[in-house]
C-alpha cells in the first residue's frame, strides 16, 4: 500500500479518534510482532552505569545435599524420589506447593550446595521452610570455587550457646541472629538474608567495598540443628491424605506410598519449599546482558558471561578493550550514573593494541597512559608516531596511511651506515648522514669543491674555484672572471685596483671563501679535532653549528653569512638560532684565507667575539672543522658530560 494512501487515511480519522487508532495499531504490532520496536529501543548503557537483571541463581543449577537419598533402612519407599533437592528451585509461583525433603534422621546435620560456574553477585538469600526453621544454621559463600569459605551470617534461637557470639539484635552488626529461628511458624517460615543491608553504609554498587561483599562463586547452606513444632490440640497431620492442599502432585501409584508414609515424611528434620539465592552476573556497571556460557543452558538461568559495552572486554568486563586503554580502566559508578568508559588510544592506525603505563601516565599529568603495542608499517614510538630506523616520513602521506613511512634510500658508499643492513637517515627530511665532503639527500654525489667520489667520501679540490668531480685536475681556462682572496688574519695589502661597484660582491657558491687562486701558493695548518678532549679544553667564547650561506668582498675586511643550525656555547654577545654574519681576519699578506670556509658546507665554529663591535670573529686559532656524523657523535657526548 502506498505511504501516502495511509497518510491520508489516517487524516480523515477526527483529531480525538487519532491517537487512539494509532495506540490500537501499535498494540497490535506488539502483540503480533513481539519484536516491532526492539530496533528503537536504545540502550541503557550508552553513556551510563547499567546492570544486568538480576535472577535465581538456583534456577537451572544442580544443588547438593549431604546425602542423595532418603531412603530409610527400615522403609523400602524413597523420599528424595518424590522430593528432589531440585523442588528448591523451581519456580515458588508456578510450584508453590513442591518442596525438598533432607534425607538425614533427626538429629543429624545437612547442608545445601549451590556451585556456580564463574563468579557471581548475590544480593539477597530467601529460603521457605516446609519444616519448623532451623534452631541453628550458616550460611557461607566461597570466592574461589569452593577452595575456602567465608562466614556470611549465622542464624540460630541462641546465638551465645550455639555459636559463642552475640546477637544483632542486641549488638548492630553482629555476625548472629535469632530474627529467623522461632520455631513458628510450624510451616512456611522464612529465613532472609541481603549482602548489603540498609545501614552498611555502601551506595555505590560497583565499588570496590560492594563487589567484595556480593561477589561469590559457591554458596553453601548448613542445616546444623533441627527442631520440632510443638503439638497443638486437634492438629492435622500436614501430610494427611484429606488435608489435600499440602500434597504434591506426583503420579497415581506413588500417592498410596506416599500416605503411607506419612508417619516418616513428619520426622524429616529439613523440608525447604524454596531457596531463591538472588543475584546476577558480575560485570562491573559495564553490560546489561549476558550470555550463557554453554548453547543448551536453561532460559531460566542467570547467565555468566557479560555482554560488555564502554569499550570493556572480559566475561566480567574486568578491562579494556585492547585498543582502549589510554586511561586505567575503571568500574561504573553505580550512584552517580557515570560509565568510566574506556578511552582509546591514539596508535595513528599503526597498531591493534595497547596498554596502559602508570609512568606516562603520571607524566603527562593524568591526560593520557596508553602505549601502542607492536607498531605496524615501519613505525615506532609510543603512539606509533615516528618511523622506525631505515625509514623516514613519506611528505605526500597522512600520519595514519600504512605508507606513511617510506624506506631511507641511502647511498651505501656515499652515506654513513648506522649499521651493517639498514641505512640511516633522517625520520622526516630523509636526510642520509654523508661522509665527509658527500652531498645530496641519498649522499650520492661529491659537494662543490670535492672530487674523487668513494668508500672514504670526497676529497677536497687543490683548484681555487672547483675541479673535475672525478679526476680532481683543475680546469684550464679560467675565463674573464676575476677572483679575489679574502686573507684571514695579519694585515690586508693595498688593493687600489679593486673598482667601485666590486665593493659589495656576493661570490658564486662554487667559490670558497679561501679559495687559493694558485695551487701551492698558501698552506693552511688548520686546527685538527683529535678527540672528545680537545673539544672540552676549548676556551673560546661561541661554539655553533653552521652552515655557510654567502661571503662578501668589502674590499677591506671580508663578511661570511652563515645560518646558525645549533649553538652549544655563547658569550656575552646574545647568539640565538638563524642567519648571522662572522668576520674573518687576515693573517698574511700573500692574499691567503684560512681556515677553509665553503658556501654550501656545515662546521663546527668555535672562535672569540668582538664586544664593542658585537662581531664573531674568526682567526687561526679558531676551530673550523666540517660537520660530519662522527663529530656530531663527539659533541652530543661533550654536550653529556656538560663540558660544552
Amino acid at each position: 500500500m502506498d505511504k501516502h494512501l495511509v497518510y491520508r487515511m489516517i487524516s480523515m480519522i477526527p483529531a480525538r479518534q487519532r491517537a487512539r487508532f494509532v495506540m490500537r495499531i501499535l498494540n497490535c504490532a506488539f502483540f503480533l510482532f513481539p519484536g516491532f520496536l526492539q530496533g528503537f529501543k536504545e540502550s541503557r548503557c550508552v553513556e551510563y552505569a547499567c546492570s544486568p537483571p538480576m535472577g535465581n541463581l538456583a534456577s537451572g543449577r544442580t544443588l547438593f545435599t549431604l546425602f542423595n537419598s532418603s531412603c530409610l533402612p527400615t522403609h523400602p519407599r524413597c523420599v528424595t524420589d518424590l522430593h528432589p533437592p531440585s523442588m528448591m528451585s523451581d519456580d515458588p509461583f508456578f510450584h508453590p506447593d513442591t518442596w525438598w525433603a533432607s534425607a538425614v534422621a533427626a538429629g543429624e546435620k545437612d547442608e545445601i550446595r549451590l556451585d556456580l560456574e564463574k563468579r557471581f553477585c548475590l544480593t539477597h538469600v530467601v529460603l521457605s521452610f516446609r519444616s519448623p526453621r532451623p534452631a541453628a544454621m550458616m550460611l557461607e559463600r566461597s570466592q574461589d570455587f569452593g577452595q575456602t569459605w567465608e562466614t556470611l551470617k549465622l542464624f540460630a534461637r541462641n546465638c551465645s550457646e550455639m555459636f559463642g557470639v552475640p546477637d544483632d539484635a542486641s549488638q548492630a552488626g553482629a555476625l548472629c541472629t535469632s530474627r529467623y529461628s522461632n520455631v513458628v511458624p510450624c510451616s512456611r517460615g522464612e529465613i532472609i538474608f541481603r549482602s548489603i543491608g540498609l545501614g552498611s553504609g555502601i551506595v555505590d554498587p560497583y565499588s570496590p567495598e560492594a563487589v567484595s561483599r556480593l561477589t561469590l562463586t559457591n554458596l553453601r547452606i548448613q542445616l546444623l540443628k533441627s527442631q520440632q513444632c510443638p503439638p497443638s490440640k486437634g492438629q492435622r497431620s500436614i501430610l494427611d491424605p484429606s488435608n489435600a492442599s499440602f500434597l504434591p502432585t506426583v503420579h497415581s501409584r506413588s500417592l498410596t506410598a506416599l500416605t503411607s508414609t506419612s508417619a516418616q515424611l513428619d520426622s524429616v528434620p529439613f523440608a525447604i519449599y524454596y531457596l531463591v539465592a538472588k543475584g546476577m552476573c558480575l560485570c562491573h556497571g559495564h553490560a546489561e546482558n549476558c550470555l550463557p556460557k554453554n548453547k543448551g543452558q536453561d532460559s531460566n538461568t542467570v547467565s555468566g558471561v557479560c555482554v560488555c559495552t564502554h569499550h570493556t572486554a572480559g566475561e566480567h568486563c574486568e578491562r579494556c578493550e585492547p585498543l582502549y586503554n589510554d586511561r586505567p580502566w575503571r568500574a561504573a559508578n553505580g550512584s552517580s550514573g557515570e560509565s568510566n568508559t574506556c578511552q582509546k588510544c591514539e596508535c595513528n592506525g599503526h597498531a591493534e593494541s595497547c596498554h596502559f603505563s602508570q609512568r606516562v601516565w603520571l607524566s603527562t599529568g593524568g591526560s593520557s597512559g596508553g602505549v601502542c603495542d607492536s607498531c605496524q608499517h615501519n613505525t615506532v614510538g609510543r603512539r606509533c608516531q615516528r618511523c622506525c630506523p631505515g625509514y623516514h616520513r613519506h611528505p605526500a602521506r597522512p600520519l595514519n596511511s600504512p605508507h606513511a613511512c617510506t624506506r631511507c634510500l641511502c647511498d651505501p658508499v656515499g652515506s654513513v651506515s648506522m649499521s651493517s643492513e639498514t641505512p640511516w637517515c633522517h625520520p622526516r627530511s630523509g636526510q642520509c648522514h654523508c661522509k665527509p665532503g658527500v652531498g645530496g639527500t641519498t649522499c650520492s654525489h661529491c659537494l662543490p669543491g670535492y672530487w674523487g667520489f668513494g668508500e672514504e667520501g670526497c676529497k677536497v679540490c687543490v683548484c681555487p674555484l672547483t675541479c673535475d668531480p672525478i679526476t680532481g685536475h683543475c680546469p684550464d681556462s679560467r675565463g674573464n672572471v676575476k677572483l679575489y682572496n679574502v686573507p684571514i688574519g695579519g694585515k690586508i695589502p693595498e688593493l687600489s685596483h679593486f673598482k667601485p661597484q666590486e665593493d659589495e660582491r656576493v661570490w658564486p657558491k662554487e667559490l670558497a671563501v679561501s679559495a687559493l687562486y694558485f695551487t701551492g701558493k698558501c698552506s693552511c695548518k688548520e686546527k685538527r679535532l683529535k678527540s672528545m678532549s680537545d673539544l672540552c679544553k676549548m676556551k673560546h667564547a661561541y661554539v655553533i653549528k653552521a652552515s655557510v650561506l654567502t661571503a662578501h668582498d668589502k674590499g677591506t675586511h671580508a663578511v661570511v653569512q652563515v645560518k646558525v643550525r645549533k649553538v652549544f656555547r655563547s658569550g656575552k654577545l646574545p647568539l640565538l638560532q638563524g642567519t648571522h654574519n662572522v668576520y674573518p681576519l687576515s693573517w698574511t699578506s700573500r692574499g691567503c684565507t684560512c681556515p677553509i670556509l665553503n658556501p654550501g658546507g656545515s662546521y663546527l665554529l668555535a672562535g672569540p667575539e668582538e664586544l664593542n663591535t658585537g662581531r664573531l670573529l674568526v682567526t687561526m686559532q679558531s676551530l673550523v672543522v666540517p660537520w660530519t656524523p662522527t663529530l656530531g657523535f663527539q659533541v652530543t657526548e661533550a654536550l653529556h658530560q656538560a663540558c660544552l
